[in-house]
């Protein structure tokens, strides 16, 4: 059984663990239930309970650190205690319906200037990760970041001008795919659907609607070989190969997952080298991150998700729940 979604079910000690995600992430579940094995204490809270079920309260001491308490009714954190934060994928504060929307988005506003702002001020805390930086992780960012740390990044293109994709594709033998930049996950007349990464056929280069939006064009990997997933916890990689039989999961593999097997594999020392690099750049404790390996052997970085899920590949989950446990406890690098 899970520990439930607020706290740890073990001792009595005050939390030093904080963790922040939603209410029925069954991926946070193996660490906190690791954790509570552990006998160490931690109180679980979704941003959407504040400031509904939950409370904050810090007052500023003389020393310039907020001491006061975050809770609920059954049980909270000191946060003069706490110690680590795990900041893992929390939804939005929550609002009562009588609120107007001005009052909403001003109420919003006060909130995430309040307790990001409070719990991110407190002094010797570990955060996996920090939620400025899980933010500033954009696409491009990460791509630039990644290619001064020495890793190969396809060719990659961002405009909205129609006219810059033909050139561009010639460039890269008339092969690119299109990528959104953001969550794949979309909805559109009540109905939820994923923006997968897609070839882009000739006919399109031109298409006028490029020009309504920002688009990222890279070059397709043609002789992909096989992928890579890659954790990283705190310096640890966990890499698995992972393999796509022929079909829609051949481009993205997120097209039908029960298609895959996964498989261990090593990572060259110039490419772990680059990961290193670049995570330290990206200021990120955790990451995971996609590899493309093509028949030659080379390794190409073409993601970089700061709450990348991990827990759904066997090979590595254990390693990855200890790994995340004992950092969490020790509450430092």
């Amino acid at each position: 059984m899970a520990p439930s979604p607020g706290q740890s079910t073990r001792g009595t000690k005050t939390p030093r663990v904080l963790v922040i995600t939603y209410a029925l992430d069954p991926t946070a579940d193996y660490v906190l239930r690791e954790l509570t094995d552990r006998g160490v204490p931690f109180w679980r809270t979704d941003l959407a309970d504040f400031p509904g079920r939950s409370t904050l309260t810090a007052e500023l001491r003389t020393e310039g650190r907020w001491g006061g308490r975050m809770g609920d009714e059954l049980r909270g954190v000191d946060l003069s205690e706490v110690r680590s934060v795990w900041w893992r994928k929390p939804t939005s504060y929550s609002f009562p319906d009588t609120m107007s929307e001005p009052e909403r988005r001003f109420a919003a506003s006060q909130a995430k200037g309040a307790v990001p702002g409070v719990l991110g001020s407190l002094p010797g805390v570990l955060w996996v990760n920090r939620p400025e930086r899980n933010a500033d992780c954009t696409k491009p960012v990460q791509l630039a970041v990644a290619a001064r740390a020495g890793l190969r990044v396809p060719e990659t293109l961002i405009t909205n001008d129609p006219a810059a994709v033909a050139p561009f594709a010639a460039r890269c033998g008339g092969h690119i795919v299109t990528k959104v930049f953001g969550s794949i996950v979309h909805t559109e007349g009540g109905k939820r659907g994923q923006l997968y990464t897609r070839r882009v056929p000739p006919d399109q280069y031109n298409n006028p609607r490029i020009g309504l939006t920002a688009h990222l064009f890279q070059r397709e990997i043609t002789a992909k070989a096989y992928e890579i997933r890659v954790t990283a916890v705190a310096g640890k990689l966990f890499p698995v190969a992972i393999h796509a039989p022929d079909g829609p999961a051949r481009l993205d593999w997120r097209r039908n997952s029960s298609s895959l097997t996964h498989t261990p594999v090593d990572l060259p020392h110039d490419v772990i080298r680059g990961i290193h690099t670049m995570l330290g750049g990206l200021g990120l404790v955790y990451a995971a991150l996609d590899l493309i390996v093509d028949s030659d052997g080379t390794h190409y970085l073409i993601d970089v998700n700061p709450g990348g899920q991990w827990a759904w590949i066997d090979l590595t989950r254990e390693s990855i729940t200890l790994a995340l446990a004992d950092l969490l406890e020790k509450g430092t690098l």
